[in-house]
């Protein structure tokens, strides 16, 4: 097992995800994109969902995950994250059973988690401190259900945003057009935005063949709320390779691309081609989770 040495949690690389079903456990591997290298490894509770950076907090020291209804945290120790908090949910009378569902680390370190009953009706979010287990958990009001908008993007007529916003924050969009001068056939595009880059930008990725990339193969999507309109911009070019696997760097200012063909970085601005990395020469990879 190799271990991040003189530091808490784990290093900055790519990180990956191997279940052994044998062992009830989840393997995380994190590599140097730019060199190939194994950086660190450990190992995760099997229950705890690990596809998501906000189930770690900052330097991935800590993991926060549900099971059996109950919140819990755990806390890296010699390469193991090792269960170190658990609460659980509040109980009304009247009320089905409550259940904490999506946990998340959030501003100063906090878990934020949603509480509800686990058949229907309303749902409210909670948060605690992991570095207090016996302090009960904090309540921080109503969850905000998900609406969808409709959009455009700026200056295109033959264009449908849909904005999937919960509250008053963007969540995700679905981007549908059809470029300048082309029909649905020949010059139709769509892209799939779930990756947020801040407040209100999308990395986007093309659910078409390359001929259908107006974008490229990964774009950038800016909402404009007030004035219902996205702007979108090429990150990488348009490319064979079917549905890459796009990774936004920590500084989010690069991305990796994993495809078929390798491991590529390029800036989020688009400025600069794809450039193939030496982790390319790892090419097995089962469950490729985030950029930490």
């Amino acid at each position: 097992m190799i271990e991040p040495t003189g530091r808490i949690g784990l290093p900055s690389g790519i990180v990956i995800s191997q279940d052994n079903f044998s062992a009830g456990t989840k393997g995380l591997l994190v590599y140097d994109v730019t060199t190939g290298s194994l950086l660190a490894t450990a190992v995760a509770p099997g229950e705890a969902d690990v596809r998501h950076r906000e189930a770690f907090d900052a330097t991935m020291h800590r993991l926060a995950y549900t099971t059996d209804c109950e919140l819990r945290v755990a806390t890296l120790t010699d390469g193991t994250y090792v269960p170190s908090g658990r609460w659980k949910p509040p109980q009304a009378f009247g009320e089905g059973e409550q259940c904490f569902d999506n946990p998340t680390f959030g501003e100063g370190g906090r878990i934020r988690a949603t509480l509800g009953a686990t058949t229907s009706g309303s749902r409210r979010v909670m948060s605690v401190d992991p570095t207090q287990p016996d302090t009960a958990p904090r309540g921080e009001g109503a969850v905000s259900y998900q609406q969808e908008k409709k959009f455009r993007i700026a200056g295109l007529d033959k264009s449908d945003v849909r904005v999937h916003v919960s509250g008053d924050t963007v969540t995700a969009l679905d981007v549908y057009g059809v470029k300048p001068g082309g029909d649905v056939l020949s010059g139709g595009f769509s892209y799939d935005c779930e990756t947020q880059v801040d407040k209100a930008a999308f990395l986007c990725i093309s659910s078409l063949n390359n001929f259908n990339q107006y974008y490229g193969s990964i774009a950038l999507a800016t909402v404009d709320v007030p004035a219902g309109t996205v702007t979108v911009n090429q990150v990488a070019p348009a490319s064979k390779a079917s549905r890459p696997t796009v990774l936004l760097a920590p500084d989010r200012k690069q991305v990796a691309i994993h495809d078929s063909t390798g491991w590529y970085i390029t800036s989020l601005d688009g400025a600069s081609n794809p450039v193939r990395q030496p982790l390319s020469g790892q090419q097995n990879f089962l469950d490729i989770l985030f950029w930490a």
